[in-house]
């Protein structure tokens, strides 16, 4: 079976990485590879930005799939400018995530891994998010924690907290 990290070591597209089929089912597993974000802004108050995707009643941090070519670095950057408008600059590695779903659209169970970085704001505007996004907004920390929607997520942020307290 194909791990999140031979996708990538094959330079396949996580989209296409099919895997075994899940026993007595018959249902296609798939893995997937992604990578996002923790974006901080920091003035008065530290604020996190989060991502409303459309169609969805979700708050969460911006992410999406690593293409093929692409470091998680270079992936997290780039969907974080996509999904939120926002330019910003790596500031360390965080961790990992992963879960399953079933993807009713395609019928086959997903394994996805996401890798998170604590990326410090540059530049850049929340309303030039692109279409998959219904809303990207800033938070201040305690806004954003009870506004997220994955308790996983939210183990993520506080550890991009921990590594910005002094």
């Amino acid at each position: 079976m194909k791990t999140a990290e031979d996708i990538l070591d094959r330079n396949e597209s996580p989209r296409a990485a099919a895997g075994a089929y899940s026993r007595g089912t018959g249902v296609e597993i798939r893995h997937q590879l992604s990578a996002g974000g923790v974006v901080v802004r920091s003035g008065e108050i530290v604020e996190l930005c989060l991502i409303k995707p459309a169609g969805r009643s979700v708050w969460a941090l911006p992410k999406g799939w690593v293409e093929s070519g692409e470091t998680h670095e270079m992936a997290a950057l780039r969907e974080i400018r996509e999904e939120t408008g926002i330019e910003g600059a790596i500031d360390s590695d965080l961790d990992s995530i992963e879960y399953w779903f079933f993807s009713r659209e395609d019928k086959v169970r997903i394994h996805k891994v996401v890798h998170f970085f604590l990326v410090r704001f540059v530049s850049g505007d929340t309303s030039q998010h692109d279409h998959e996004v219904a809303e990207a907004a800033w938070f201040d920390l305690e806004g954003a924690l009870d506004r997220m929607t994955y308790p996983n997520e939210r183990q993520i942020v506080r550890k991009a907290m921990a590594l910005l307290d002094p």
